[in-house]
């Protein structure tokens, strides 16, 4: 009986040490940093025409320095697409046609910036056709979210429309 005891002992310690192994964990980071100027809407002007076109886009290389060092993050998260988070007075009325990356099912709000493998960006480009009439103050405070997994490798970048005012707002209006 004692020596079975202790097989079964030396069983679960060996497994124990096994699943412990120095070397096997993940590199686990999660951080934050703001990086101004990522989003561009062409042109950017004062007064629009209804009906005219604008054109929103951001561009994020995988392999950056934003956090301080040198990473790719689409090898450090395998993220595919990250999500944008943006103000959403500019796409509500409008006409939107995506060029590149798509709208995030259930929010009007939120983005997917697709991973091109091929350039080595993430990018969201969307045509919009401004139909809705009026003045524009867009508070411009977007965050774009690289969620490697729920507790592990996620980066976050705040960021801002090029172009914003004193205010931290982008303003026109459409007549």
């Amino acid at each position: 009986m004692a020596t079975k005891f202790l097989k079964v002992f030396f069983v679960v310690l060996f497994i124990s040490l096994l699943q412990s192994c120095p070397g096997l964990e993940e590199e686990c980071n999660d951080s934050s940093v703001p990086v101004p100027d990522l989003i561009t809407i062409t042109p950017l002007k004062p007064t629009y025409n209804q009906g005219e076109e604008i054109i929103y886009k951001l561009t994020i290389p995988a392999e950056n320095d934003y956090f301080g060092s040198s990473i790719n993050l689409y090898e450090k998260t395998g993220v595919t697409h990250a999500w944008l988070l943006a103000n959403s007075a500019l796409f509500n009325g409008n006409n939107l046609t995506y060029i590149k990356g798509s709208k995030r099912d259930g929010a009007d709000n939120w983005f997917n910036v697709i991973y091109n493998p091929a350039n080595g960006l993430y990018e969201l480009e969307i045509k919009i056709k401004l139909n809705k009439i009026g003045d524009y103050s867009i508070i411009t405070a977007e965050r774009v979210d690289f969620l490697g997994s729920p507790m592990c490798n996620r980066f976050f970048i705040s960021t801002n429309i090029l172009g914003k005012n004193a205010d931290q707002r982008i303003e026109f209006t459409v007549q």
